[in-house]
């Protein structure tokens, strides 16, 4: 895990809670007494105990090693309770950050997240590229678990749902596990981080569903302002307005294709509203099927080829084509990120 670093006001408010009369000008002058004399006990390193943060005011972030420095003088030049106060603030301040790079491993390693019987499931495979362990190990502290007072129950804590994708645990079951490894392995920092993996994988899991539903809201406004208040409800290949009379179908197409652009896909100059006879012309005759993806590019030689006439509509692609900045597919041999997996998927 990288270096826990506290900032000057973290540390000036910590101290405060020691001696509220402590102020930031008497942290300088601490700090100026520590490096005054190169000789005596007292010592902050630049690179060990600080780094700037400013240069042109010298403004400092400090290491667990220059916060204990800190702490160490002041007790010996005051009172003491400094040294317990700025332990308990990095201990705190480590906890943090280690919670950060969990939440972070989790958001990059669960894209097999799925919702099933009300409960959140994530694969075998991910929970250890989330723990940070090997397959062995896995099941090594899978068979202690089974012989703890609370032992893994299938169904509830793990299950195998004979769709070919192998094992899953649901948070719970993960939970579980997280306290036996913090219980069996030897290394602090792994049991600490396996332990808090059990303790963050519940809200972190919300708020990426959270997230994911927040998205598809996002995409469904997007296409009903563009086809509403932009197009105003009207086919923007054939120039053909739904009204009560002709009953026309609309659609509201991705340019660049919602599964392999995800990133855009709630983009205004991404969107365009046709008729569903286009839509499905488009697709079906000129794709091949509505799974394959597609750019911007096909959608400009269908106009050019099947509605020559419409010379304007190309001009505006073009220029919508210019504004995506030429986006980059991802790969759809490889799952998805866990942030672009469709919300039925977590709703179920």
């Amino acid at each position: 895990m990288a270096e826990v670093y506290i900032t000057a006001q973290e540390l000036l408010k910590a101290l405060q809670e020691i001696s509220p009369k402590f102020s930031s000008q008497d942290l300088i002058a601490l700090e100026e007494f520590i490096d005054s004399d190169p000789d005596d006990e007292w010592e902050l390193k630049e690179g060990k105990d600080y780094r700037i943060v400013i240069q042109a005011t010298g403004k400092r972030e400090y290491t667990a090693s220059g916060a204990y420095t800190i702490a160490r003088c002041l007790e010996a030049r005051q009172k003491p309770g400094f040294w317990a106060r700025i332990k308990e603030l990095v201990l705190h301040t480590k906890r943090k950050v280690r919670r950060a790079f969990i939440n972070k491993k989790i958001l990059d390693n669960c894209s097999s997240l799925v919702k099933r019987r009300s409960h959140f499931w994530i694969s075998r495979a991910d929970l250890v590229s989330i723990l940070g362990t090997n397959s062995q190990t896995l099941t090594r502290m899978l068979d202690k678990a089974q012989q703890m007072q609370s032992p893994l129950i299938q169904g509830q804590d793990y299950e195998d749902f004979a769709d070919g994708s192998g094992i899953y645990f649901s948070l719970g079951g993960i939970y579980k596990i997280s306290q036996v490894f913090g219980k069996s392995l030897t290394q602090k920092n792994r049991r600490e981080w396996c332990e808090e993996v059990g303790n963050t994988i519940q809200p972190q899991v919300n708020d990426i569903v959270d997230t994911i539903k927040n998205r598809e809201n996002e995409i469904e406004r997007a296409m009903r302002y563009v086809r509403e208040k932009r197009d105003k409800k009207t086919c923007q290949v054939t120039k053909t307005k739904q009204d009560k009379i002709n009953g026309l179908k609309l659609a509201v197409h991705h340019l660049y294709s919602r599964n392999a652009y995800p990133a855009i896909a709630s983009n205004h100059a991404n969107l365009i509203t046709i008729s569903c006879d286009v839509h499905d012309q488009f697709h079906q005759d000129y794709m091949g099927g509505t799974n394959k993806p597609c750019t911007i590019d096909d959608f400009i030689d269908f106009v050019q080829r099947y509605y020559p006439d419409n010379t304007s509509l190309v001009n505006q692609l073009t220029s919508w084509r210019v504004s995506l900045n030429n986006p980059q597919p991802i790969d759809l041999s490889k799952p998805p990120h866990v942030l672009y997996l469709p919300a039925s998927r977590l709703t179920g």
